[in-house]
């Protein structure tokens, strides 16, 4: 089966399109759908093609060795073949060479000077890495001022913004200012009588605020602060007597222990 066939079916069971895969493999879609086509004739240097063949089948679930060597078939290149001699020739006096003489067929020198050739691409590959490296760094360090330069304009603005809003506030009338801000008010509480416990709550603070007293004589007298409402408990109902802001006193109706509310 070509190679082109095994790729389209491979793709198929998988149950992914081209654009997919594509998207996977980061290969080309047309690529893709001219591998499977059998048209090789891509003007790819053969190093590349045989590179995305390899990703392509191992994507898919193909060897990728064997891939190559279907997509060699299809492009006409025999597979080289390494002439060895007989381990017999070698051994042999034939010739009449000596057979300590073998290990001479190739010089030491290349060896040596094939060594220090790679550990001379080793070295420039790793210093190019490291330039890259640096490179990024840098670019990630203008990167981050700039980020920061956006975000201390963007405080400012909004610092400006608030202070024009706060500006805009301070020209409300009293009436707008009631609605922006609950109302405080005071409490002014008497008793004619004694009265063993009594807890004031502030009803417009968010938690409540209490305010209790206990064990008070006849003619005790407080001022308590509270916001828009409130709700008073009384242990003797009859001997509370109350005034809101300076108002006139009320005497509040009921006997003994119980509530009361107020609220403008």
């Amino acid at each position: 089966m070509a190679i082109g066939q095994k790729l389209e079916e491979a793709r198929n069971r998988k149950g992914i399109s081209i654009r997919e895969a594509s998207e996977s493999t980061k290969i080309r879609g047309d690529y893709l759908n001219s591998f499977e086509s059998g048209n090789f004739d891509l003007k790819l240097p053969e190093v590349y093609l045989r590179g995305f063949i390899r990703v392509y089948a191992r994507f898919l679930g193909i060897d990728p060795e064997s891939a190559v060597s279907d997509l060699n078939i299809e492009l006409g290149i025999k597979p080289n073949k390494t002439n060895r001699k007989n381990l017999g020739t070698i051994g042999s006096n034939e010739s009449g060479e000596n057979p300590r003489d073998i290990k001479k067929i190739q010089p030491e020198g290349n060896l040596s000077r094939n060594s220090s050739s790679l550990k001379l691409v080793l070295v420039l590959s790793g210093g190019g890495i490291l330039l890259i490296i640096l490179f990024s760094l840098i670019l990630f360090a203008f990167s981050e001022g700039d980020n920061s330069n956006d975000a201390t304009m963007a405080a400012a603005t909004k610092s400006a913004e608030v202070r024009e809003t706060l500006s805009q506030t301070q020209a409300i009338t009293p009436v707008e200012a009631s609605l922006i801000q609950p109302e405080n008010r005071t409490l002014k509480l008497a008793a004619i009588g004694p009265i063993d416990r009594l807890i004031i709550s502030d009803e417009g603070k968010s938690p409540k605020v209490f305010h209790e007293f206990k064990n008070i004589k006849t003619g005790w007298e407080t001022t308590v602060p509270f916001t828009e409402s409130f709700r008073c408990y009384s242990s003797s109902l009859e001997n509370i007597r109350f005034a809101v802001d300076e108002g006139v006193e009320k005497q509040v109706s009921g006997e003994g222990a119980g509530n009361f509310r107020w609220n403008p």
